[in-house]
């Protein structure tokens, strides 16, 4: 398989499908991506943990060095794009996605006025089912009420897949009222929230975590996070999966 070519979501077929095991990396890496120090720890990462699916936040993209991931098909949804380069949020996975979009935030963040997105890709399973992972940076600074409207119109996008589904990232779920919101919505999906042995690495403001998995149709066979040496704000989180 050749180098991933970075772009924008869109279609594609493939008769290839994730093996019975599958696991997964979810990971803020704070615009870092590009730094040589991060490639070389990312690549010791995939290889340790054998990673199929990725789901990275506040990646950067630089039009004319984009970011390499070998043996990885990479979808991206840009929340902001300058002349250079571009932020956003990225899924990949050693498999092709039959198919892939995108979601803006309706609102803006205050001050800094820029957007959040969301990316959805479809992945082949044995025996014909398709696996559906949603990758999100939520909205931060603006009220609970946005909050929970823009939360709520992430979730409903997935709401038409019956089948397996993964919802990751960060959540900037940083109060009681937040939480709140993401294990209802999670209950209405029939989502299962992660809970890591290891969850006083993850990022966390006034004791409530930001980034999470939820899960559902998988089997979980085992978690964690990943401490990655201060190359990011955010710990990485690993899950691995067994299709059922």
């Amino acid at each position: 398989m050749s180098k991933s070519q970075i772009r924008t979501v869109q279609e594609a077929k493939s008769a290839e499908s994730f093996p019975c095991e599958f696991s997964l990396l979810c990971w803020n890496v704070h615009k870092e991506n590009l730094r040589f120090h991060f490639n070389l720890y990312f690549k010791e990462i995939l290889e340790r943990y054998c990673i199929d699916l990725i789901a990275l936040q506040e990646v950067k993209i630089n039009r004319l060095h984009p970011m390499i991931v070998e043996n990885f098909h990479l979808s991206f949804a840009p929340n902001i794009r300058l002349p250079d380069r571009m932020y956003g949020v990225l899924n990949g996975s050693r498999i092709p996605e039959s198919e892939s979009f995108s979601l803006l935030s309706l609102h803006r963040e205050s001050m800094i006025q820029t957007r959040k997105s969301a990316v959805y890709s479809y992945y082949p399973l044995a025996g014909g089912e398709k696996l559906m992972l949603v990758n999100l940076h939520a909205i931060n600074f603006r009220g609970n009420r946005i909050y929970r409207r823009e939360i709520e119109t992430i979730f409903e996008k997935s709401a038409h897949h019956k089948g397996a589904l993964i919802v990751t990232g960060d959540f900037n779920s940083w109060n009681l009222e937040r939480m709140n919101v993401l294990m209802k919505l999670s209950e209405t999906l029939e989502l299962k929230n992660i809970e890591m042995e290891q969850g006083h690495l993850i990022k966390s403001f006034m004791k409530h975590k930001l980034d999470h998995i939820f899960y559902r149709g998988l089997e979980l066979i085992e978690s964690g996070v990943i401490d990655v040496e201060k190359i990011s704000d955010h710990n990485a989180l690993y899950a691995r999966f067994r299709v059922v």
